[in-house]
């Protein structure tokens, strides 16, 4: 099975890289991790990985930027209905609209906004940054992502996603107030930490991605 990670100048590619290769050797299946700006490869990939760091507005420009890339990820959303993952920004640009820097329109694949993270007390400080605990949301889930359940994951964020179906929360981070940390709908998953900086749960998410077949 083929793992395309989309490059477009966003992104721990490399680490990222190194972390799903090392969560492959725990699996069964023989999978090959590649990183890529082609829309063909990532078109004809198994699963596809969209990864982000630095802002809404500089991701989005920069995924335009490739020509074809967006309707490549659309058809393999769409059409293929194969294992997508969007990881940080990645993951806030599935969402409807993003107001970081100014109203950004997004992919529109969850019904959700992305709004700055408000904190009224000195200890909660924006950016949200460093390893804070995940809550499982949706239990119907906990056999696909057990990882999900109560664990450490390292997060940089100063926006974060807000869903209008709480069924496409699939977890959930106590930061001054509950915010989303995971979605999931049909064949698409996203996580506001990164599991590439996340050490060995890091890992495991990445190996259960990996297992994941949408119903």
């Amino acid at each position: 099975m083929n793992i395309a990670i989309i490059d477009y100048n966003s992104g721990n590619l490399a680490s990222l890289q190194n972390s799903l290769e090392s969560a492959v050797k725990n699996n069964k299946q023989a999978f090959e991790v590649k990183i890529t700006a082609v829309p063909e490869e990532v078109i004809k990939a198994d699963k596809v990985i969209l990864p982000g760091v630095g802002d809404f507005f500089y991701c989005k420009n920069e995924l335009l930027k490739i020509n074809g890339m967006v309707d490549a990820i659309n058809y393999f959303i769409k059409e293929k209905e194969k294992p997508f993952l969007g990881i940080c920004i990645g993951m806030q640009l599935m969402a409807k609209v993003s107001y970081e820097r100014k109203k950004n329109k997004g992919l529109e694949f969850i019904d959700s906004e992305v709004i700055i993270i408000e904190s009224e007390s000195k200890e909660i400080r924006v950016p949200h940054m460093g390893w804070n605990n995940v809550y499982l949301e949706n239990k119907s889930k906990e056999k696909d992502f057990p990882s999900l359940k109560n664990n450490d994951f390292y997060f940089v964020h100063s926006y974060h996603m807000k869903c209008k179906n709480k069924n496409e929360v699939l977890a959930s981070t106590n930061y001054g107030k509950k915010i989303v940390s995971a979605v999931i709908k049909d064949n698409l998953l996203g996580v506001q930490f990164h599991p590439e900086k996340s050490q060995e749960k890091g890992k495991k998410f990445l190996e259960e991605f990996l297992d994941w077949k949408p119903e």
